[in-house]
């Protein structure tokens, strides 16, 4: 509990108008204010840490991830909070590979990048693991938000291996009446 109670009767007791004795009606009514002065003061403390990178916990960190990439709660709140600077922090100088590789990790997505300026493009290969739909759309739409518009950006996302394409023992004849783009191939789950 704050202390609203002692903070009205120090600034009651000099004008000497009210008798401050705990048994006291002004008293007793200071301190029906008190709870909810101390109510509001717990809320705007929450308000200040939640409110700084630094210090948020809980729904600021949300909240920040909400506004600049997917919620990620598979990483440690440290890492949460780096992410979440070092994307707020970008600028129009930051559209170099590294700085483009900054903003991958800091919504959490391991890739690499392959430039091709001859085609103005960038082709982004993801590692490390496969993403879910729901995943490639968000970052796709973050990448969207952030790269230069004038950049043909490539994420090559898969949700399968070469590999199991070759173990699905269709010719190449049937995989061509299935009339699959290269990237409708990439995502192919055997549908």
């Amino acid at each position: 509990m704050k202390n609203s109670i002692i903070s009205m009767t120090r600034a009651l007791h000099p004008i000497g108008l009210y008798s401050l004795n705990i048994s006291d009606l002004v008293y007793k009514e200071l301190q029906a204010y008190a709870v909810c002065f101390d109510e509001i003061s717990e809320v705007i403390d929450e308000i200040m840490r939640e409110i700084f990178i630094d210090t948020a916990q809980d729904i600021g960190i949300t909240t920040y991830e909400e506004l600049v990439g997917p919620r990620r709660t598979d990483h440690t709140l440290e890492e949460r909070r780096d992410m979440i600077k070092a994307l707020l922090a970008a600028n129009e100088n930051d559209f170099t590979t590294e700085g483009i590789m900054r903003f991958f990790e800091s919504i959490g997505f391991e890739c690499t990048i392959a430039e091709r300026p001859e085609f103005f493009e960038l082709d982004i290969l993801p590692q490390g693991r496969l993403y879910s739909k729901a995943e490639q759309d968000l970052i796709i739409e973050r990448a969207n938000a952030f790269l230069p518009c004038h950049l043909n950006v490539v994420i090559e996302f898969r949700t399968t291996t070469w590999n199991a394409y070759d173990n699905m023992l269709k010719s190449f004849d049937e995989w061509d009446e299935m009339g699959l783009t290269w990237d409708r191939l990439d995502r192919y789950e055997g549908e």
